[in-house]
């Protein structure tokens, strides 16, 4: 059995990988961007954008939304109360 002489490094190697990692990353960014969008388009009272925003959302999406929304209130109404005894 004869061993193969190593292959030097080509310029493609791990391009692949990086790309998926930089499309991963890209995801990531846009979903937290939509998130984002939809919450200021709520604190300005923009119902109609904010359905739009909340529309393009999956539903998986949508219930981590929701979660965090439900702790966002909870977490802002404990600091107004320590905050008007």
């Amino acid at each position: 059995m004869t061993a193969r002489p190593a292959r030097p490094p080509g310029p493609n190697d791990g391009v692949d990988q990086a790309l998926a990692d930089v499309l991963t990353a890209l995801g990531t960014a846009s979903r937290a961007l939509a998130v984002q969008h939809a919450t200021n388009m709520a604190c300005r009272g923009d119902r109609q954008r904010l359905a739009i925003c909340l529309e393009a959302m999956g539903p998986g999406r949508l219930a981590e939304v929701a979660a965090a929304a439900g702790l966002l209130s909870a977490a802002a109404e404990q600091a107004l109360a320590r905050r008007n005894p």
